[in-house]
């Protein structure tokens, strides 16, 4: 019996797709699977004493994706979901005499002090700190950038690259500061869910896994050129945009040395007066992937669980997510 923690978001519900026999953590959202309602923040994961003995009586794993991925919430926030929860799931594994699969992030080595994923990092970090020094049976998934199935593109729940593509779908992003040769780390929801799960049934798992696309990960050109292609198809199914050239809705990518000029001498006089927010976003999101080497990839390696990914399969399932991103309502991508 496994234990998954945060089964409601991207990954979790995902997992439980993968898994015969599963208990969900819930904190809000329902699941539509055996499920106790609980807090990874509180003691007893938020459970009264006796339901957390029988919880812990029965299962024989935990696969620990209870997590704030929100860059722009507070350092405590962080802090209390992604250290001190991650200190109540090691009990409750060290109660059930559980194997833990912790759920963590590849950008833990990437983001510095002075980029937007600082904080977020550093509690990452801080939570995989507790997982090492526990000297429980444990083993850590570091996740790279999660999109949607491989298959059907769908992703429950958007997060920071999905808007990031929205946006562009949306002809709202003239511009995105890349740096040339960019790539971007991209693996499916469904491809994570099914080496969780075959962490999680190897008791003997240990060490650091890398759930992520590794030399499969994408030039950064190349995922623009698929969403723009997509934007265009939709455009001919729509009588008000059918007759408009899309190309002056593409993004162009340019170097972000240039782009604080960029926004200053062109955006910032622009009737749109969103257009510079936009652009910071995106320039702020993009410091997690300019100029960085290749994530490594454990996928290929995991007894029983997903092969390599190929660039082949990393497009395809780009693909199949902006299809699906495409087809969503256009007030999705309205920036507050």
């Amino acid at each position: 019996m496994i234990l998954v923690t945060g089964a409601s978001g991207i990954v979790g519900s995902a997992l439980l797709r993968e898994l015969d026999e599963a208990i969900a953590l819930t904190h809000h959202k329902p699941v539509g699977t055996p499920s106790v309602r609980g807090d990874v923040t509180r003691p007893w994961l938020g459970l009264h004493p006796a339901d957390y003995r029988d919880l812990a009586a029965r299962v024989d794993a935990v696969v620990h994706c209870a997590a704030s991925v929100n860059f722009s919430i507070t350092p405590e926030h962080l802090h209390r979901v992604n250290v001190v929860g991650t200190g109540h799931v090691l009990r409750f594994a060290e109660d059930a005499g559980a194997h833990l699969v912790h759920g963590s992030t590849a950008f833990i080595s990437r983001a510095g002090d002075h980029t937007p994923f600082g904080a977020y990092a550093a509690s990452k970090a801080a939570g995989e700190t507790l997982v090492r020094e526990s000297g429980l049976p444990s083993c850590i998934a570091r996740i790279s950038t999660v999109i949607g199935d491989s298959h059907s593109g769908e992703v429950p729940r958007l997060q920071a690259f999905h808007y990031l593509l929205g946006v562009a779908l949306s002809g709202q992003m003239p511009f995105l500061p890349c740096t040339p040769g960019t790539h971007v780390d991209l693996i499916p929801r469904d491809t994570v869910a099914a080496a969780l799960a075959a962490l999680a049934r190897d008791h003997s798992a240990r060490g650091d896994h890398w759930i992520t696309a590794g030399p499969a990960a994408l030039p950064m050109e190349r995922i623009i050129d698929i969403a723009y292609d997509a934007s265009a198809a939709r455009a001919q199914n729509d009588e008000e945009l059918r007759d408009i050239d899309q190309a002056v809705f593409r993004t162009r990518l340019i170097d972000p040395a240039v782009a604080d000029t960029v926004i200053n001498a062109v955006l910032a006089r622009s009737s749109t007066s969103a257009a510079p927010s936009v652009i910071q976003r995106a320039a702020n999101l993009m410091t997690a992937y300019n100029d960085v080497d290749a994530f490594p990839t454990s996928l290929g390696r995991i007894p029983t669980g997903p092969t390599a990914p190929t660039p082949e399969s990393s497009e395809t399932a780009l693909r199949h997510m902006i299809n699906y991103l495409v087809e969503l309502p256009r007030d999705t991508w309205e920036l507050q």
